[in-house]
This record gives C-alpha cells, sequence and structure tokens, in this order.
C-alpha cells in the first residue's frame, strides 16, 4: 500500500507541470449483482484518480491510475446472547466498507475541442471487502463481555472493470461559450471480480434467529463475568460469491495546465 501511495503522490506531483494530465474525482454508487445482490446493500464510495494523455495521434487515449474507498453497511442491531441458563443482550456495531485500486485506460470518441465527449474505459485492479463488529458492554455486570472487536472479516479479489461516459463542459449551460479546464462527468460501468466472503447485511437480523441461514456462522469468543468461562456466540453470517457489480459513477474531470 505504501508503493501505491507513493506513486499516486508522484503522478499528482509530475502532473502541475503538464497540460496531459488530468485529475478524476468521483461518487460511485455500485449495485451488487445476482448472488451478491441477495446479500448486501448498495456500496457508495468516492473515487480519485489521475491521467496522462498520450501525445500525439494517440491524443484521445490516456491512462492512470485511480484509488476508491466507500461502504456498504453502517448499522446497529441488539443481540441476544444465550449461555447456560442465562441471556444476554448486548447493541453490535456493524460497519462494512470496500476499498479498490486499478490501472485506468480512457478513449475519447471525440476530440477535446467539443463540449460532450463521449468515451469508453476499461480498468484491472485489487477490490478489498472488509467489516468491523464493535459489541458493547452487558448491562448485567455478571454477563457475557466480548473477547474479540474491531476488524474481523478481510478478503480481497483480483478484478476487471469496463463501461462508458459522458464528459461536458459545463459552459455548454451559460451564454459564454469559452471553454475551461473542469468537466462534468457521469459514466456506468460492469464491474467483475473472483470469489469473495462477507457478511450478510442487507437483511440483517439477530444471527440467533432461527430464520437466520443459508450463511457460515462468523463466531466470536466471550467470557461469562461470573463463571470466567470462555465460550463462543454467533455475530453474523458469512456469504461467499464472485463480485458482481453494476457502477454508476458522478464527478468532475480537471484538465491541469492550458488546453
Amino acid at each position: 500500500m505504501k508503493f501505491i501511495s507513493t506513486l499516486f503522490m508522484g503522478f499528482l506531483f509530475f502532473s502541475a507541470n503538464s497540460q496531459q494530465w488530468k485529475l478524476t474525482t468521483n461518487y460511485s454508487l455500485g449495485l451488487p449483482r445476482q448472488d451478491m445482490g441477495k446479500n448486501i446493500q448498495p456500496a457508495h464510495s468516492l473515487q480519485a484518480g489521475v491521467l496522462y494523455q498520450l501525445p500525439g495521434a494517440l491524443k484521445q487515449l490516456s491512462a492512470g491510475l485511480e484509488l476508491g474507498l466507500g461502504m456498504y453497511a453502517n448499522k446497529t442491531i441488539d443481540q441476544t446472547f444465550q449461555f447456560d441458563n442465562t441471556s444476554t443482550v448486548l447493541p453490535v456495531d456493524y460497519s462494512s466498507n470496500v476499498f479498490n485500486v486499478n490501472i485506468q485506460t480512457r478513449l475519447n470518441l471525440l476530440s477535446d475541442k467539443n463540449f460532450i465527449i463521449p468515451y469508453i474505459n476499461a480498468k484491472g485492479g485489487l477490490y478489498n471487502f472488509y467489516s468491523s463488529i464493535y459489541i458493547g458492554d452487558p448491562e448485567d455486570g455478571g454477563g457475557c463481555h466480548a473477547l474479540e472487536q474491531e476488524n474481523i472479516i478481510n478478503d480481497k479479489t483480483m478484478y476487471w472493470s469496463a463501461g462508458g461516459g459522458l464528459q461536458i463542459n459545463p459552459v455548454i449551460f451559460s451564454k459564454n461559450k469559452r471553454s475551461g479546464n473542469v468537466m462534468i462527468d457521469i459514466s456506468a460501468n460492469i464491474i467483475h471480480g473472483g470469489t469473495l466472503n462477507y457478511i450478510n447485511t442487507k437483511h440483517l437480523l439477530d444471527p440467533q434467529d432461527p430464520s437466520v441461514t443459508g450463511g457460515k456462522e462468523l463466531n466470536v469468543q466471550f467470557i461469562n463475568a461470573s463463571t470466567q468461562s470462555i465460550h463462543e456466540h454467533t455475530v453474523a453470517q458469512v456469504y461467499t460469491s464472485p463480485l458482481r457489480m453494476l457502477e454508476f459513477r458522478a464527478g468532475i474531470t480537471v484538465m491541469l495546465g492550458d488546453k
């Protein structure tokens, strides 16, 4: 990760002195599809990247690097944990997040002189799904306390993405038709990747509920304050499926230097 961060900062440093560099920032809505769509909610992410526009006859083609960080669940539910003949109700905070890094390419289908520029793009990189759970302490001092917190599941896969979009010069909506360096950027993409493990957050229920089935139990160690007995309770259901998403984006592309 240090290498990727250094490379990204290097892109930004050199871009300040070149008119062939572009910065991209976007809000991304990732809609899970197929089996993944049954288990998790949409992923909301912020994406940032840099593109280098090739010179000469290839000037409509750009390539660069992109990073993204987002979330697909943030919820608190009360869970009932049964041990021997006693039960404890505890608040459980779920936070499920996504991170992605990729190499991106973009081909403009019209020259930069146009106010509306359609393009196609392709990307390939790494997608990371990770979840953390925080389990509160019981009101009853003799109840069960969780021994594990924070990051409880973390899985990664390589992925590719392809799609298309539009760069729209905002001056098209004004009387002043002088071209600027900031373009509105909207796009749609498909995302395909390998198999991932993640917790089910679309219909999050108390895992002790008998209606919760279909996944692999994710257990956390607890200690009973009265007996000091260490045992396990189920806190979530883990599902496994290929990474499949339909992504919609809206943001801006900034042309660095003079056009």
